[in-house]
């Protein structure tokens, strides 16, 4: 243990070293006192995007405001954070920690060295030391950071596999270390050595996991996929029930087929209609299954109303702004900065910055639409003349002129939909990055954006160019789910 040396100060006095003993020398008098840097926990727990405060406490509580307190991880040389004299100095701070850490100064006279660390990072887990010294005596204490990311609630849907069935997938992002995962069937039976799992690191430094288990007709039909941060001891469920109907008991035609087992013509068109109806059954089952578990709790019917001024001037938005139709006449309207002063297209009066959201709009007998989202930074400005509607511009679209049908991407991709739904829905997963569209007739799934990693507000988008023609935003009990 080394000695931190506290001279008592008076106006003959004349501080020495003695470097034999460690002391200070103030005239005839010695004073001299042990100190220890002591830390309460070894070990903390902390969740990612949280805050933190390191505790460190000198003993006894002899004020640091001339000493020099160092926190750092492997390299002394590069400090999390340093103040010497009461001073912070940032300009020798590791740059991964700038703008993020703070001292007590107004602790300082009785020793507390403590250390908040903001806005935890999975990179920021480790070791921290604690120094405190002068410029001949330091004592240091060190303790082990722990970060656990607990991740979002998983995704669970259903996929087409490359052989017989389908696949069931469980996704979840914002993990940090990797999770344990088990899958369990409608029995209750730990089916996870048949599963394949997959992590892959974000630019945050969380984990986002996917896992899959295939599903074939003799296997039951409830699956459960379990995620657990060990570390945190906390888990995410979510859990899929696939239709009864969805695997026929008793093929008919392939009864047939070995009766009549000469017959290659009847044999193949058996084959053909059995995939056609496994395909139609797996677009059907989208509505339902790839809502994230469709879980009521967990997804916001909401009731979206359109912002009037955002509106193009061409435009009348009904008096209970859950409609929309182009008149032909351009009224002088205030600006807003909010508007589209060229474009046909009002957005939505709510954004979002989270969660799962789902609406649906009315098309039938509009025949020129445009529906979606925004981000909340689109170009809006009377001075560009072109739009492409692309992700890349900021918009998650569908569009329709006339008998085309079609997904706004470059290059567009048609939509083989027919008839043309009369009624479409609208999904937003924020967390998961995906966009779907749905039509709410059929109850068939349309097209998705899927892996987009949103940064901003989003809206729903409506753009309509069919004169007298209106788009109407359904209400929250009309819809079909």
């Amino acid at each position: 243990m080394l000695q931190y040396c506290v001279p008592t100060w008076s106006s003959y006095c004349n501080v020495g070293e003695n470097k034999s003993n460690n002391v200070s020398k103030c005239g005839s008098r010695f004073v001299h006192k042990r100190f220890r840097v002591l830390l309460p926990f070894d070990l903390i727990v902390v969740t990612a995007g949280e805050d933190v405060v390191l505790e460190c406490q000198l003993v006894p509580d002899i004020s640091l405001d001339n000493l020099e307190v160092r926190w750092f991880k492997s390299d002394f040389a590069l400090p999390v954070h340093l103040s010497t004299g009461g001073r912070d100095r940032p300009d020798v701070q590791d740059k991964a920690y700038q703008g993020r850490t703070e001292l007590f100064k107004d602790e300082f006279p009785r020793g507390n060295a403590s250390l908040k660390l903001k806005m935890i990072r999975a990179s920021d887990e480790g070791s921290y030391t604690c120094y405190i010294g002068s410029k001949t005596y330091h004592e240091e204490a060190v303790m082990n950071l722990k970060v656990g990311g607990f991740g979002h609630r998983p995704w669970i849907h259903l996929e087409e596999n490359n052989k017989q069935g389908v696949r069931v997938v469980c996704k979840s992002d914002g993990w940090y270390p990797e999770p344990g995962i088990r899958w369990e069937d409608g029995n209750g039976q730990d089916v996870t050595a048949q599963s394949e799992t997959e992590f892959i690191k974000d630019s945050r430094g969380l984990i986002s996991v996917q896992s899959h288990i295939d599903v074939t007709s003799d296997s039951v039909n409830r699956f459960s996929c379990f995620m657990l941060n060990w570390l945190l001891n906390k888990k995410r469920e979510a859990h899929l029930q696939i239709s009864d109907e969805f695997f026929p008991k008793v093929n008919v035609w392939l009864v047939i087929f070995w009766v009549v087992a000469g017959l290659v013509i009847t044999a193949a068109a058996v084959d053909i209609m059995f995939h056609r109806k496994e395909d139609k059954m797996i677009k059907e089952l989208q509505l339902f299954c790839t809502l994230e578990g469709y879980d009521e709790v967990e997804i916001d019917y909401v009731s979206v109303t359109l912002d009037e001024e955002t509106a193009n001037p061409r435009l009348e938005v009904s008096e209970d702004r859950r409609s929309v139709r182009l008149t032909g006449t351009e009224r002088s309207l205030p600006d807003t900065g909010k508007r589209f002063p060229f474009w046909p297209c009002v957005l939505g009066s709510e954004g979002f910055t989270s969660g799962r959201h789902y609406w649906e709009v009315e098309v039938a007998g509009n025949r020129r639409w445009i529906l979606g989202v925004a981000a909340e930074s689109v170009e809006r400005k009377e001075a560009i003349r072109w739009i492409d509607w692309i992700p890349g511009d900021g918009f998650w679209t569908i569009r329709r002129v006339d008998d085309d049908f079609y997904v706004r991407t470059s290059p567009r991709s048609p939509l083989r939909a027919r008839p043309i739904p009369g009624k479409v829905g609208i999904y937003l997963s924020y967390e998961s990055g995906t966009v779907s569209f749905y039509s709410a007739d059929t109850k068939s799934h349309l097209h998705s954006f899927t892996g987009i990693e949103f940064r901003e507000k989003l809206y729903p988008l409506f753009y309509t160019l069919h004169k007298n023609k209106s788009l109407k935003i359904c209400s929250g009990s009309d819809l079909v789910l």
